[in-house]
């Protein structure tokens, strides 16, 4: 190993190349390796002669696209069942579809409550306009409008100030009156206390008390029941008399029948009989018939009796309601003259803290007089920097919340990431999704591996067999997961196919981790949108997928910028002179970064100094890389190639 190859940055064994690379072919690749080697060593030749200070590495602000993609490898598959499910929780609205049922990519399959989701929405929508209108407030200052306000609100406040002092002078009155009128008032309570008990005196003329008038009332309402048993019994053996008048009635009829039957047949002897029992019969009704007409008569004064035992019972019990209300109402009484009492107290009591308060009252107007005036002058004064930052980065804010809203909301409908035939519906309107992961998937393969998470007995909300097409399963480190949500697009290429370039999308990721050798990952499935001839089960596919793009903004190189969001800031050459400025810093990569204040197009910015020996720290080594470009093009653009690190070896 030479000098130069010897100091040259060192890379991880076994990492793939970008795809880019890999396709300019071996010739553009050793051209481009003699490049290199050749800017390395006049890089060396000119530090080792020369004694002057190496020049200060810049870059330019340009306009583009800044994308930041993560990347990683898997294995390739073919489905068999997918199983989908809710990412979010919530109730059961709608199911859009039923067993047998073919679905397409993108088509609904259920729909979760979405109110909450809505209104989160408009909160965020409504967060948003308010912070544009801050920042448009701090960037223009105050209108003609705003400063007629402004002097309306030290009138205000001055009037405010004149109320406290007559609300001061007013309250002392007021709570001189209180304290009459609860003295006043305990007067007529007395006074209708000893109206209360010359009532008690009077009611007490027939009982002496509540307890001899319950025993009286309990007196009659033993009558009134012995009474009512004797009517029972009364009318009872009426009814068994007329009962009996019945039967007599009937042997008489039955008697007189033959009596005319005898007569007929001129028979004497049986004549006689039955005119013998014809007489007995008509006997016995007639017997009968008396004792009825008597029992109707004490029948009848049962009845008298009963009538006085309740108008007795009524009496009574009149008299004893009226001893008890007497009771009640002279302890009202005793209870209204004891809160009387308590009311001058309080009345009392209530114009001292009045007095206190009016005092803390007109110092509060006097205080925000002042206040009123000094936040005025400060609002007229011109905005600072400062302001204008924070401000910005307020209107950053709101905007990532409005975005975050509205996926929240695209996410209360479930759509099929694949299209397939509808196996089973789990779910029912009404039911309670839990959601806190996305759907588990099931493969040929995934039972020999970490695999998808899923297995053939898996279940989500809805699950679709019949997929067509091949599948790739990789895994990617917990930080780029959570950067991945099902749905986005992804780029897959195959290591037996270099020349094929394949269009993807996520649609599972793993709600369970693989740990190996203390590296944490999440296996995530991507559906391949088409296929190429020599696709197989088996073969080593790598992804790529977009995790962050920004349109048409500004960006510089990622190592010229120190901090983040607000409270970033870069150097700026400005008539030879390096000047730090305050910016806001948006979407953040390994090569670029997106500037959304700040800057202007075609400045300069400074990059920090490096030597050959940091250059091993300045070659990314992991696997999200963000690019900017003014296209749409490779990650090799804008402000310096992922591959050196942030400016290359110049400015």
């Amino acid at each position: 190993m030479n000098v130069i190859t010897s100091r040259l940055p060192l890379r991880e064994t076994g990492r793939r190349l970008p795809r880019s690379i890999a396709r300019l072919g071996p010739l553009n690749i050793a051209l481009g390796a003699a490049l290199v080697g050749a800017g390395v060593g006049s890089y060396f030749a000119v530090a080792g002669t020369s004694s002057t200070p190496a020049a200060v590495r810049t870059a330019t602000v340009q306009k583009g696209v800044v994308l930041s993609t993560t990347s990683a490898t898997g294995t390739l598959q073919a489905a068999q069942e997918l199983s989908v499910g809710f990412t979010t929780a919530g109730t059961v609205t709608a199911v859009d579809v039923k067993p047998g049922e073919r679905v397409k990519r993108g088509q609904a399959l259920g729909r979760i409550d979405s109110t909450s989701a809505q209104q989160a929405l408009q909160q965020a929508q409504a967060s948003l306009a308010n912070a544009q209108a801050n920042y448009e407030q701090t960037l223009t200052g105050e209108t003609a409008i705003e400063r007629k306000q402004d002097a309306l609100s030290v009138t205000q406040s001055k009037q405010s100030l004149a109320n406290a002092k007559a609300s001061q002078k007013q309250d002392s009155v007021s709570s001189a009156a209180s304290v009459a009128q609860a003295g006043r008032q305990m007067a007529v309570d007395k006074g209708q206390e000893k109206l209360d008990l010359y009532t008690q005196k009077n009611d007490q003329a027939k009982y002496p008390n509540a307890a001899a008038a319950g025993a009286a009332v309990t007196a009659d309402q033993a009558q009134l029941a012995s009474d009512q048993a004797k009517q029972q019994s009364d009318e009872q053996s009426q009814t068994a008399l007329q009962h009996q008048q019945t039967v007599d009635k009937a042997n008489l009829s039955q008697a007189q029948t033959d009596l005319q039957q005898a007569t007929t047949a001129k028979d004497t002897v049986a004549e006689a009989s039955d005119q013998s029992q014809v007489n007995d019969f008509q006997s016995a009704v007639n017997n009968d018939q008396n004792e009825l007409d008597a029992l109707s008569a004490t029948l009848q004064n049962d009845g008298f009796a009963i009538t006085a035992d309740n108008s007795k019972i009524s009496n009574d019990q009149a008299a004893l309601t009226a001893l008890q209300n007497d009771t009640k109402t002279i302890r009202a009484d005793e209870t209204k003259i004891a809160s009387d009492r308590q009311s001058i107290a309080s009345a009392r009591m209530s114009a001292q803290s009045t007095a206190t308060r009016d005092k803390q009252s007109v110092a509060s107007a006097k205080l925000a007089l002042t206040t009123t005036r000094a936040s005025i002058a400060a609002k007229q004064a011109p905005p600072t920097p400062a302001a204008l930052t924070a401000a910005k980065s307020s209107v950053l804010n709101a905007q990532i919340g409005v975005v975050n809203a509205q996926k929240a909301l695209d996410d209360t409908i479930l759509r099929a990431p694949i299209a397939g035939t509808v196996a089973s519906v789990s779910g029912v309107v009404g039911t309670a999704e839990s959601g806190g992961g996305n759907s588990a998937v099931t493969s040929s393969s995934s039972s020999g591996s970490s695999g998808t998470g899923g297995s053939s007995g898996s279940s989500g909300f809805v699950t679709l067999t019949g997929i067509t097409g091949m599948q790739l399963v990789a895994g990617f480190a917990e930080t780029d997961t959570a950067k991945l949500r099902v749905g986005q697009t992804a780029t897959v290429t195959v290591d037996a196919l270099p020349t094929a370039e394949l269009a993807a999308h996520i649609i599972a990721i793993d709600g369970t981790a693989s740990s190996s050798s203390g590296v944490v990952t999440y296996n995530v499935t991507f559906q391949l949108d088409r296929s190429v001839a020599g696709l197989k089960s088996g073969m080593t596919g790598n992804v790529d997928v977009v995790v962050g793009e920004a349109d048409n903004v500004l960006h510089v190189p990622t190592a010229a910028v120190t901090g983040s969001g607000a409270n970033a800031s870069v150097t700026v050459l400005r008539s030879g002179k390096q000047v730090r400025v305050p910016v806001v810093a948006g979407l953040q990569g390994d090569s670029s970064t997106a500037i959304l204040s700040g800057l202007k197009n075609n400045e300069t910015v400074v990059l920090p100094s490096v030597s050959l020996a940091g250059l091993t720290g300045s070659a990314g080594t992991g696997t999200s890389t963000t690019s900017a470009t003014t296209g749409r093009a490779g990650r090799f653009g804008g402000g310096g190639a992922t591959f050196f690190g942030g400016g290359g070896f110049g400015g």
